[in-house]
């Protein structure tokens, strides 16, 4: 794997009822990522699944050197809690705790809260969250903070981190507010990205001239041949008429990354023989995948490296099967 490019799978938790198990599979899907070179595993956080801390917990235990990037919505964990539980887990187990800061694009679980901030209002918190968190985790001495969300006074909770073992940010998002967010709070951009070509105009760019580093997130289908890779791709895929019209409906979304994948899967499923909207259309992930053989899809790996792309955030891979493949794609590069 090149050392240019830090590799970070996805802890896939399913949706299933509370009763079931899940410990033995994460703790398995955990050692598998190590074992095949991932720095860590993006732990999401939504309503329905797990709460991603106590994952990050589970992935820490049955690892040595793997980093858990947790997903961290201000609405539903205050920095005071945050910071307890960050400080926690790395006085727990001496390895960092990256931070993946979300800000809400889902419309019925902001209503669900009651949550009255609009798109660049939760941009804004998300900008305060960080920076009186990254205070809470710095500083020796009492925090007083009087901000527009948050108001400490003399607090006192003894979550001070030495700096290697800090959090790094990484923001995900393509709009305006995301984009100065990361400039103001962030390590990493994170996006989903649109088919190379579209990516160098609208988002590397001006990430480029920020000096971040750049991530992206996408699944890999790769096989031996293409037509093998692309008969896994199609596997009992269907794209039915309710199915196109959620897509058209994303078309509107409040979220920038929604509407540009919503746009690229109406357009067509397959961009440049190797980038597929079709998982995204059907509502299996949020990301776009890269199908083909392996040449094919490390040498369109290759092209969004050479824009800058220093994280590579991978999704749809879990099983012994896939791992192996995408380390065969991973372990191209650079030759």
């Amino acid at each position: 794997m090149p050392n240019r490019l830090e590799v970070i799978g996805t802890a896939t938790v399913p949706w299933l009822p509370p009763s079931h198990d899940f410990r033995p599979g994460l703790a398995a899907l955990a050692e598998r990522a190590e074992k095949n070179g991932f720095s860590g595993l993006l732990v999401f956080y939504d309503h329905m699944v797990l709460d991603p801390w106590t994952v990050a917990g589970v992935l820490l235990q049955h690892t040595s050197t793997l980093v858990p990037l947790v997903a961290v919505q201000p609405y539903a964990l205050p920095p005071f809690t945050a910071a307890k539980t960050i400080s926690s887990l790395v006085s727990l187990y001496r390895r960092r705790v990256d931070l993946n800061v979300v800000t809400g694009a889902a419309p019925e679980e902001l209503d669900q809260i009651g949550d009255p901030l609009d798109h660049d209002g939760r941009y804004a918190r998300a900008a305060e969250y960080v920076s009186l968190l990254r205070q809470l985790l710095g500083a020796d001495e009492p925090v007083t903070w009087n901000g527009d969300h948050y108001r400490y006074r003399n607090l006192r909770i003894n979550t001070r981190l030495p700096e290697h073992l800090m959090p790094r940010i990484f923001v995900p998002g393509s709009s305006e507010a995301s984009r100065s967010l990361v400039d103001r709070i962030g390590h990493v951009t994170l996006t989903h990205p649109e088919p190379v070509d579209r990516f160098a105009e609208n988002f590397a760019a001006a990430r480029n001239a920020s000096g971040l580093e750049m991530g992206i997130r996408v699944g890999l289908i790769a096989r031996r041949t293409a037509e093998e890779a692309w008969a896994a791709a199609l596997e009992n895929h269907q794209v039915d008429r309710a199915a196109r019209l959620r897509t058209l409906l994303k078309r509107e979304s409040e979220s920038d990354w929604n509407r540009r994948l919503a746009r690229l899967a109406s357009e067509a499923e397959v961009h440049d023989d190797v980038y597929w909207t079709g998982l995204y259309s059907t509502g299996r992930t949020g990301a776009p995948l890269l199908v083909g053989s392996y040449d094919q899809v490390a040498e369109y790996l290759e092209r969004y490296i050479a824009l800058g792309v220093t994280k590579l955030l991978v999704t749809k891979v879990d099983t012994e099967d896939e791992f192996h493949h995408a380390r065969t794609v991973l372990t191209r590069l650079d030759k």
